[in-house]
């Protein structure tokens, strides 16, 4: 599974444009956006990524692909602290993190790292099977 960051502009009808695009051509996404400094990115994993990249080459649209991983967390305070302290102590640095379900006993995220072979090894079964 790979994650995707494209940077938009922020201003009104931005993130539709991308969404309309990826659904007119039957791509479905999760996505999470952010702005900042007069600028946004989204990130989102899409059901279809060949399908996805298709779209953003089409709408000339700057994209980041990554690799990533989904982890499961318990959802009580401190649990993504230990996580996130556990790939920090090992030297692997998160890129992305996206949101991808939230129980109320669990958190499923789905993250980016710089070494995927270490964060796997650190977090042990934490991480979904692919």
């Amino acid at each position: 599974m790979s994650a995707f960051a494209v940077s938009i502009e922020d201003k009104p009808g931005e993130l539709a444009r991308l969404c309309e695009a990826m659904a007119s051509n039957g791509v479905n996404l999760l996505l999470c956006a952010t702005t900042y400094s007069g600028g946004a990115v989204v990130a989102f994993i899409a059901d279809d990524e060949a399908a996805a990249e298709d779209v953003l080459e089409a709408e000339s649209v700057e994209y980041l692909m990554r690799p990533a991983l989904t982890v499961r967390l318990e959802n009580l305070p401190g649990a993504g602290a230990a996580a996130f302290r556990k790939l920090a102590d090992a030297g692997v640095n998160v890129d992305l993190l996206l949101p991808v379900r939230i129980s109320d006993d669990l958190f499923f995220a789905v993250i980016c790292v710089d070494d995927e072979a270490v964060a796997r090894t650190v977090l042990g079964d934490q991480v979904v099977a692919d």
